[in-house]
């Protein structure tokens, strides 16, 4: 019988979820700017230039010298 119990609380909460995510990703649609984290996309930035560099080094280091 518990676990009948455990089973209706299971799914309630996973409808709770779902419902709360609809109300979330409805807000966001109708937010006039993107909510934009700027030290993420600068982190990401700063890798994509290291990236680019360490491929760059590796390939001028790899190429035979004439």
């Amino acid at each position: 019988m518990h676990s009948h119990y455990l089973f209706i609380a299971l799914d309630t909460a996973r409808a709770r979820a779902a419902e709360a995510d609809r109300f979330r990703l409805a807000a966001q649609a109708r937010s006039s700017t993107p909510q934009v984290n700027r030290l993420r996309r600068a982190v990401a930035r700063l890798a994509v230039a290291v990236a680019r560099t360490a491929d760059e080094r590796a390939l001028q280091t790899s190429a035979p010298a004439h």
